[in-house]
């Protein structure tokens, strides 16, 4: 994704004139998706910025033509100077609830943006006066917060917008759908873990808290930044993780069920070594992450065609949040649908997709293509599972013909859908617990810190741990199996590890607790 800050005055001429839609925001959405990137926007009128260098986005028709009182400020502990709109006045709320129904009426829906965070309000949008004078704190009312949520509401009714700080009125017991919030000093005041000498009231998930909104996430996305000056550090092996204001990322991310974090060195300095690969475990850490636990196949309805059903296991920390279906292909011209997989929501849950009238072919069951899809999804980016070919836009499966009788009342266990493949088991070792699909393809052998296999003991610095996968095949995953069948005198076949198991199959949870459990 790619993140725009825009200035109101930059699109906004009149009280329902807005060229800026053509001139400013179409171009970079535009090139954005050109890239495969969904576009998160945020519109703002007061960019604090060092003296001699400030200008306002507040619209100069409302100074002009409405006498709109625009108050100046400057402070010391930013470093910066500004001027903040009245907003308490009338014309301004007009204006803005204006900007926010033509914002919709052209974007809500369009599948380039990927989020609209609410903005306008405060320092750089992000709905706070706060200087060391505490007469600056005050300057938003509560009711124009109000009002521009409602009109936020009104004008969205597909694409998710976020709001910078957990608001009664669009969270908690009044959850809008689609309302998520976005935390831009994430790391650095995300979670209190005690070891400030006080409660942290302040502090994001402690206001999240408060307003009884723990669970926003469930329908609306959690984004925002890694505070700027944690950027460069925060996934180096010395990193003070747990101290005062170097928060784990890790665990920020488990808490507040991230999707996304802005970081603007990822992408400039960028990071190299042991932080490269805890920056890639911690984005690999957030938003969903789907994958297909099992498939089943069962006699058709129709003749000569067999019913096939994959059971999507969510392992993620965040839903999907707009639609996603999975779907099905095989060489016979067969091709199918099925929706809701967006409904998988919370860790470890899971739910069945049945195609049925699946032609009952070698040439079908041999070669059978699962895939995701979106309405969302832009070109030459497509949803992924957590697992699969081609960096998972494809599981593919092989199913045996289903047999020519009626099963006899002992029925043998049922073939691997793929040639077992010779495994072995690979770590990554990182803060942070990575995907199966990463730890195989960047992942070592067992030797040094992590001689142990399946033993998630603390490696190298920085709190790290030997997070493992012990089956990896040349960085693929392991075959799936359809729906294990006990044999006589045998043990059923645990899923997530295609042996028999005469324990306890554990096929949820986080990948590295999954297998037989005796």
């Amino acid at each position: 994704m790619e993140f725009y800050y825009i200035g109101l005055s930059d699109i906004m001429t009149g009280m329902t004139d807005f060229p800026g839609f053509d001139t400013v925001v179409e171009p970079r959405i535009a090139a954005s998706a050109s890239r495969g990137k969904h576009s998160i926007l945020r519109f703002y009128m007061d960019y604090p910025q060092p003296a001699g260098s400030y200008d306002s986005h507040t619209p100069q028709f409302l100074i002009d033509d409405y006498n709109l009182t625009m108050t100046p400020w400057s402070s010391v502990d930013l470093n910066a100077v500004g001027s903040s709109p009245d907003y308490s006045d009338e014309n301004l709320k007009t204006a803005l609830n204006n900007f926010v129904a033509a914002l919709g009426d052209r974007y809500d829906g369009d599948s380039r943006v990927g989020f609209v965070q609410v903005g306008l309000l405060g320092f750089w949008g992000e709905w706070h006066t706060w200087t060391e004078d505490v007469a600056t704190h005050s300057w938003i009312p509560d009711a124009t917060k109000m009002e521009l949520i409602d009109a936020f509401d009104a004008a969205f009714q597909t694409t998710q917008v976020q709001i910078r700080y957990p608001h009664w009125y669009a969270v908690g017991a009044n959850q809008r759908q689609g309302f998520g919030l976005h935390d831009d000093s994430f790391a650095h005041s995300t979670i209190d873990e005690g070891v400030y000498g006080a409660p942290m009231s302040w502090f994001f998930w402690s206001q999240v808290q408060a307003t009884a909104a723990t669970e926003f996430w469930m329908s609306g996305a959690m984004g925002g930044e890694v505070r700027p000056e944690l950027q460069a550090t925060i996934f180096d092996d010395n990193y003070a993780a747990g101290t005062q204001y170097k928060q784990d990322f890790g665990m920020c991310a488990d808490t507040t069920h991230a999707t996304y974090m802005l970081n603007y060195h990822a992408f400039g300095a960028s990071y190299a070594g042991n932080a490269l690969t805890s920056a890639r475990a911690a984005s690999d850490q957030m938003g969903y992450a789907f994958r297909i636990a099992e498939v089943s196949v069962a006699e058709g309805s129709v003749g000569d065609t067999v019913d096939i059903t994959a059971t999507v296991i969510q392992d993620g920390i965040a839903p999907f949040y707009y639609d996603l279906s999975i779907a099905l292909a095989c060489p016979d011209a067969f091709s199918a649908t099925v929706g809701g997989v967006d409904g998988i929501v919370s860790e470890g849950s899971t739910a069945s997709f049945t195609f049925t009238a699946v032609p009952a072919t070698s040439t079908c069951l041999s070669s059978l293509d699962f895939s995701l899809s979106s309405p969302y999804a832009l070109a030459g980016a497509p949803v992924k599972f957590a697992q699969g070919v081609s960096d998972g836009k494809v599981v593919a499966v092989s199913l045996p013909l289903p047999p020519g009788s009626p099963p006899s009342s002992s029925p043998p266990t049922p073939s691997p859908t793929t040639t077992p493949l010779a495994t072995q088991a690979k770590y990554v070792c990182s803060k942070n617990m990575p995907l199966p699909t990463t730890i195989c393809a960047e992942g070592s052998v067992a030797g040094g810190d992590c001689a142990n296999e399946n033993e998630n003991n603390g490696c190298q610095k920085g709190g790290k741990r030997c997070w493992w996968n012990p089956t990896c095949s040349g960085g693929d995953n392991p075959p799936i199996t359809p729906s294990p069948t006990p044999n006589t005198g045998g043990c059923p076949v645990c899923a997530p590890t295609g042996q028999s198991c005469c324990g306890t199959c554990i096929d949820s949870g986080k990948p590295s607790g999954r297998g037989c459990s005796v």
